[in-house]
């Protein structure tokens, strides 16, 4: 047997020989090399496996946060729905509310309409149930003062104002107002009137008379002023019928 044969059979076959060899070649460093190696292999390894799971968590997240962003789509889609719908609501109800201020409107000028032909009306009637009474109160003036007067014309005295009738007999002066409702206003009106014809007339007795026929909420105040400045008021019934109310 050749010195090659045999030195490969050591090898094989002797371990001692075989290390001896190997720290003879310094293929100790090697294998403490391999080994480093191959536990740095190993690490890595690990480094790649924990990556991975690390990775796989990452695709969980992702896949969750695609499936967050498509519950957000979803809902921004409702919302922007909503959003249309609240916007055609607008839309009808502006057109509701124009269409009620169109009506409110249409209303205001019936309404005015109404009122302009209310008030000829009330000017009507005022004016029917002043020539009314003035027919009737010199009955009653009459009857009341034992004064001679058969009419009452309306009249107006300079410095003084107007008066619904008016008659001078003797020495007395019969001053008339006419109301269809008596006001607190009207009696303050007819207070400085008289007040005036008074000082005017003073020779003479002016006999003062309110005569209505409708009362209203200060119909009460009304005659309580009448009477503190002695003024009568009487309250027209029909035809001859009068009421002293002072």
């Amino acid at each position: 047997m050749s010195f090659r044969d045999e030195f490969l059979r050591l090898l094989r076959e002797d371990e001692e020989f075989r290390l001896a060899v190997m720290g003879l070649l310094g293929i100790t460093d090697i294998q403490s090399s391999i080994r480093q190696l191959i536990n740095a292999v190993n690490e890595l390894v690990k480094t790649v496996q924990r990556l991975a799971e690390d990775q796989e968590k990452l695709w969980q997240e992702v896949r969750a946060l695609r499936e967050d962003q498509n519950r957000l789509w979803q809902e921004n889609k409702r919302i922007n729905e909503n959003i249309e719908k609240l916007w055609q609501e607008n839309n009808r109800l502006w057109e509701e509310v124009k269409r009620l201020a169109d009506n409110q409107e249409r209303l205001w000028q019936e309404n005015r309409s109404i009122r302009r032909e209310l008030s000829g009306i009330s000017r009507t009637v005022g004016a029917l149930v002043e020539r009314d009474v003035r027919h009737y109160l010199p009955n009653w003036v009459r009857e009341r003062f034992g004064i001679n007067v058969d009419r009452l014309r309306r009249a107006r005295i300079e410095g003084v104002g107007e008066f619904d009738g008016y008659a001078e007999v003797d020495n007395k002066v019969i001053a008339a107002e006419i109301k269809a409702t008596l006001r607190l206003r009207d009696v303050e009106d007819f207070v400085d009137k008289v007040s005036k014809l008074r000082s005017v007339k003073a020779s003479r007795e002016v006999i003062a008379v309110i005569a209505y026929v409708n009362e209203t909420r200060d119909t009460g105040k009304a005659i309580e002023l009448a009477r503190a400045n002695g003024i009568k008021v009487v309250k027209h019934h029909g035809e001859d019928d009068f009421e002293e109310l002072t």
